[in-house]
């Protein structure tokens, strides 16, 4: 979505948007809704951005409900940096009752920020080819049944007194801590040391004793699917905090970003 010139969208009224294009990604088409004056009055002093269902795929139900990851990019000029960027994890689109159409951020970005330089300008980037939904969408249904099946599992971890089934190549792939502990600091291309990172899972079971369960469950299900379980309303504090813990100790990238996101939004 291209704005030539901020200012001039400015002073719509709140609650107005402009829209994109409607484009398409996963079967399923989309556009995106940029309110320059905010969406909401409480949210007046910032600009909001949402990714919004325009229509299932064709072989869809109306009310089928559409589950999306996505990343909202601000950009100064064709090429330019990017002046602001906030990732979405999984949501799950809809017009059946009980869901929502549409998914973003009401506090995108400050107007005074974008009021305090001149804009000749800006694009808006959802970050969605045409096919990543669906490989996406097919690789976390995949890798949540392996997790949950146990199948091939050739690596156990004990937390508090609980064994998880899991695969030594997923938590190594997702997690630099785990590469070194499973297979060596090398990934595993000197046997000595691979042989000495398999000696020191003892039996193939790693033992992590000052983790909750419950964060530990979260951190291995985002490690397989790149999602977290819902989490509920009274919770959510302790366990950003915690899978912020988990995910520095880990070395698990995105996990930071979503935790510090998640504390940011609950301050």
């Amino acid at each position: 979505m291209r704005i030539a010139g901020y200012s001039q969208t400015k002073g719509i009224g709140v609650g107005n948007s402009i829209n994109s294009s409607k484009f398409h990604a996963g079967g399923h088409t989309w556009y995106i809704a940029y309110y320059p004056d905010g969406d909401r009055e409480e949210y007046s002093d910032w600009v909001s951005v949402y990714l919004c269902l325009a229509r299932p795929a064709a072989a869809a139900a109306a009310d089928d409900v559409v589950e999306a990851k996505f990343t909202l990019s601000l950009l100064s000029g064709t090429y330019g940096a990017v002046v602001e960027e906030k990732i979405c994890t999984a949501k799950k689109f809809s017009f059946a009752n009980g869901y929502w159409p549409s998914w973003g951020h009401t506090r995108f970005i400050k107007r005074k920020k974008m009021d305090s330089r001149l804009w000749s300008c800006l694009h808006l980037d959802d970050v969605i080819s045409p096919w990543i939904l669906q490989v996406v969408a097919a690789a976390v249904r995949h890798l949540a049944a392996l997790l949950g099946s146990g199948v091939g599992a050739d690596v156990r971890i004990r937390v508090g007194g609980k064994l998880f089934a899991a695969h030594k190549n997923v938590l190594a792939a997702r997690s630099p801590v785990f590469m070194a502990e499973l297979f060596g600091n090398n990934g595993g291309k000197d046997q000595k040391e691979a042989k000495a990172a398999a000696a020191a899972t003892g039996n193939g079971v790693i033992r992590i004793d000052d983790m909750d369960l419950r964060v530990f469950r979260a951190m291995l299900q985002f490690i397989y699917t790149d999602t977290l379980p819902k989490i509920d309303k009274g919770d959510t504090a302790f366990m950003a905090q915690n899978l912020l813990v988990a995910a520095h100790r880990y070395g698990i990238e995105r996990l930071k970003s979503i935790s510090v996101d998640m504390i940011r939004k609950g301050a």
